[in-house]
């Protein structure tokens, strides 16, 4: 019997003929064209992806943002206001503390002089360049010495004796630092020197001193603190 060999001629000698080389180069070349169309596919997907989310985070970034500058220009009127309101009540203070008692110095003065005795001026000051009150007061240096409220006084009464009891009792009002008496002229022998209406007797002339105004309250009544007696 004659042996019969099955195996193809082509594929006898382990050769591959040159159609089948073709067919099979096409399919690798169209797998590797999928795997880079399917690898590029995904990466425009990723990077699509990426952007959207950076874009929705950027998005909530710019809606904080704009919540918290509409916190901060509420939150700026209420700063305002507190200034204001600090700036105020500081004023309320300084004036407060630069007013004198003047109602309660005249109120004791009323008390402590004597029956005997006629002030024809008196003048009142806070500082020796500023002054309210009316009459014209201590024409000498002495109120301009001191920087402190005073009072000026100018009247007369029956004796030298009562001008010194005066400023005794001036002495006794409340906040009164010193009492200095500038002037005192007794009456003309043989003669009836008046001095206010129905008044003969020595005339005086002097200047009570209370406790200097000190710090923002000596600044805003115009008195600058280098000196004063306390």
């Amino acid at each position: 019997m004659k042996a019969v060999n099955l195996i193809p001629r082509d594929a006898r000698r382990g050769g591959v003929s040159p159609s089948s080389l073709g067919k099979l180069g096409a399919s690798h070349l169209l797998i590797g064209l999928l795997v880079v169309a399917v690898a590029m596919v995904s990466l425009y997907v990723l990077t699509n992806n990426s952007i959207n989310s950076r874009k929705a985070q950027l998005a909530n970034l710019h809606a904080q943002i704009s919540r918290v500058q509409s916190a901060v220009t509420r939150l700026q009127s209420y700063e305002k206001f507190e200034k204001l309101a600090q700036a105020r009540e500081s004023t309320v203070q300084e004036i407060a503390q630069s007013r004198f008692d003047w109602h309660g110095a005249l109120s004791d003065l009323s008390k402590v002089v004597p029956a005997n005795t006629t002030l024809d001026s008196l003048t009142a000051t806070v500082s020796p360049n500023s002054s309210v009150g009316s009459g014209g007061g201590s024409s000498g240096t002495v109120r301009a010495d001191v920087v402190a409220p005073a009072l000026s006084l100018k009247g007369c009464t029956d004796n030298q004796d009562d001008v010194a009891q005066l400023m005794s009792r001036l002495r006794l009002v409340n906040g009164v630092s010193r009492v200095t008496l500038e002037d005192s002229i007794g009456a003309a022998s043989g003669s009836d020197s008046t001095s206010g209406a129905g008044c003969k007797g020595p005339t005086f002339d002097m200047v009570v001193f209370f406790q200097p105004l000190t710090g923002e309250a000596a600044t805003m009544a115009g008195v600058t603190t280098t000196g004063g007696t306390k």
